[in-house]
């Protein structure tokens, strides 16, 4: 009955997100939104809509720091589309909330299956930019900026006079097994349009350099001073990981749990290290290889005691703990005594530059990864990477069996450098550039 009582629901408020968005498709064709007015010069007067495919409130990723950070100088507006599938599942947070005193992050209702279904994504775009054109007129914003990261957005770029349009490459969708049929055209599409490109992995700039003139690779980041918190004496380790130590050592990462995390991987070192504990935290997505959901209408379930959350047989030192703040990671860290990059090698992976590899190499952890060909080309000497399950597990034990003081020490120095205030500040500036403003003369909050 309650999943009767779902569908019913899902199908009335598609049916009126439907003809909300065909109706603005309509009126974009009829009548195209027009700028109000020129670009002031003014630098204090810049803004910025982030349309991201990453959501909000999901696992602190790349879009969000930059978001945050460009907004230390700019009003912003976060868009994270929200399919109605989430809001029936209850996965949905509020339609529009105030970050800080700069940055609104925007929740727009669309209709389902809006990242695979290339007609629902032109319907869901018309709808989206009418809401943002209110929103942009309402908060009396100059011609903002759009800065994305999905190839999707390409109509997103074409149908609004944006002042500038900037493409953050974070990963090649193109190639993902839900994209939609015309993706690639969709981010021809997006290149001709953008002004600034720049590439989250060296893996997609060698990729992608050859489609825009103005291509560059900035490297994900870090936030130093948050994850070397984990090796704070008056930090207290959570009062679960405390309940998993009692048993051995703990073998940790945290990250989203979906289809390019290597569930197999993460059972055979299990397994295989029977002394130790395996822990996962993050949210766990239903593409996950131990995901077994029995609420067929979530794509995700935060928590393992979420309504629906069932996992397939797996060994009793795995613990799938779920999601956990960004502000509780260094404390979840302390307790992890080797951390992981368990990812899956495919076609879909090969172009991750994992920003958790930092995040754990900023504490001074040891890590292990699969052969990410990024992983291999800058974090070559710190991070150990094994070709197969067997020698994971073998150098994992080796960490557990031999630590060494030295050598978090140098892990430690090497993260320093790279923090996202550097990589924000130099994406910044090519946004400026890009709109035709003088880097050299703008006030900057973000160093």
């Amino acid at each position: 009955m309650n999943r009767l009582l779902r569908g019913l629901t899902l199908g009335i408020l598609s049916a009126d997100t439907g003809i909300r968005a065909a109706a603005a498709r309509i009126r974009l064709a009829v009548q195209p939104i027009t700028p109000y007015g020129p670009a002031s010069p003014a630098i204090d007067t810049l803004s910025f809509v982030s349309y991201s495919i990453t959501p909000w409130y999901g696992v602190w990723q790349r879009p969000q720091q930059f978001a945050t950070r460009f907004a230390r100088n700019h009003t912003g507006i976060y868009v994270d589309p929200m399919g109605l599938q989430h809001v029936i599942a209850g996965e949905a947070p509020a339609e529009m909330t105030r970050h800080d005193d700069r940055l609104t992050v925007f929740c727009p209702r669309v209709l389902p299956m809006g990242k695979t279904r290339s007609m629902i994504i032109d319907f869901n775009d018309a709808l989206i930019i009418r809401q943002l054109d209110r929103m942009i007129r309402s908060m009396d914003l100059d011609r903002p900026v759009l800065i994305t990261n999905t190839p999707l957005a390409d109509r997103i770029a074409e149908h609004y006079p944006w002042r500038a349009v900037a493409f953050d490459v974070i990963d090649d969708f193109t190639q993902w097994a839900w994209s939609p049929a015309d993706a690639t055209i969709r981010e021809q599409h997006l290149f001709h349009r953008a002004d600034t490109v720049f590439t989250g992995t060296y893996s997609l700039y060698e990729k992608k350099k050859s489609f825009h003139p103005d291509t560059e690779f900035i490297p994900c980041g870090v936030e130093i001073d948050h994850f070397s918190r984990a090796n704070d004496p008056d930090l207290p380790i959570p009062d679960d990981m405390i309940e998993i130590r009692k048993q051995g050592p703990i073998i940790g990462y945290f990250g989203g749990l979906n289809e390019r995390i290597d569930a197999n991987l993460l059972v055979h070192l299990a397994e295989s290290i029977p002394t130790a504990s395996v822990v996962l935290l993050g949210p766990v997505f239903a593409d996950f290889g131990l995901s077994d959901f029995t609420d067929k209408w979530a794509s995700l379930l935060p928590y393992p005691h979420s309504p629906g959350f069932r996992l397939k047989s797996k060994p009793n030192n795995l613990h799938i703990m779920g999601i956990r703040k960004y502000a509780e990671l260094p404390a979840y860290l302390k307790a992890f005594d080797v951390c992981l990059l368990p990812y899956v090698i495919s076609d879909a992976t090969r172009d991750i530059h994992p920003v958790k590899g930092l995040e754990y190499l900023a504490a001074g952890r040891p890590v292990v990864s699969t052969p990410l060909p990024d992983v291999i080309r800058f974090y070559s000497g710190v991070v150990d990477v094994a070709e197969t399950p067997e020698r994971f597990s073998t150098i994992v034990r080796t960490h557990l069996d031999h630590p060494d003081p030295q050598k978090d020490h140098d892990r430690r120095m090497f993260a320093a450098p790279r923090s996202w205030d550097n990589m924000a500040k130099r994406m910044r500036e090519k946004i400026l550039m890009a709109c035709g403003l003088s880097v050299t003369e703008v006030p900057d909050h973000v160093t």
